[in-house]
């Protein structure tokens, strides 16, 4: 899946020189908190809610008239970051995801090759993309198959599932890691009844979980 796909395109935007009452009107309005600043058709910065709230002089020191001068007064780039971090269009949505995590940052704003803005990925795109793949829409199952790490292992038991047992694979993901030589796959059947497939998984020497390996283990799977 790629950025492109999920980023907000042309979002809400500031330059340098608005002030900070500015880009908090443009955050309230427009329900945000990430607004992307731009100087000559250029990214040069980002600035968040939080930015603007750390700010502020606090209620207990500064009058409200006191806080609302200030946020006129004050331009966006006095408190944005400039060491903004950004992705392309054609970017996976993973590798935009590890680099949110990597960098503890909530959005990033999508460029093209000059550094013009094209968009905008939020924590929130990301979560909205995964629920997408990991949690297909309509009538399925969730199994899990621990799989020794070797060559054709992942392709004979979707053989076993589509092909012997005629069930749709609705879903597929193998994280990283495992247990020494073992790896576990993530699958989601189009069916709510997978005891057939599990019985003929299990006869070809696949261990199986449903919808966990871990819960089978503890005794809360199938009788």
């Amino acid at each position: 899946m790629l950025v492109s796909q999920r980023m907000t395109r042309d979002p809400v935007a500031v330059s340098p020189d608005q002030s900070l009452a500015d880009a908090l009107r443009l955050t309230r309005e427009h329900r945000v908190r990430h607004l992307p600043v731009v100087e000559n058709g250029e990214v040069v910065g980002i600035v968040s809610d939080r930015d603007i709230r750390l700010a502020m002089p606090s209620p207990l020191t500064e009058p409200d008239p006191g806080v609302a001068d200030f946020l006129a007064a004050t331009p966006i780039h006095t408190v944005m970051s400039r060491s903004v971090i950004t992705v392309g269009p054609y970017d996976a949505v993973e590798d935009a995801a590890q680099l949110m995590d990597r960098h503890h940052i909530g959005a990033l704003p999508v460029v093209d090759a000059h550094g013009g803005l094209l968009g905008i990925l939020s924590e929130t795109d990301v979560l909205h993309a995964f629920v997408d793949l990991l949690g297909p829409a309509g009538s399925s199952s969730r199994l899990e198959i621990a799989l020794n790490d070797r060559a054709g292992q992942l392709a004979r038991a979707m053989r076993i599932i589509g092909e012997e047992r005629g069930v749709n694979v609705c879903s597929l993901m193998v994280p990283p890691g495992g247990s020494g030589s073992q790896r576990v796959a993530i699958v989601h059947i189009g069916t709510i009844d997978p005891r057939e497939v599990i019985a003929s998984l299990e006869a070809a020497g696949f261990q199986v979980g449903w919808p966990s390996l871990e819960r089978d283990l503890r005794g809360g799977g199938l009788s």
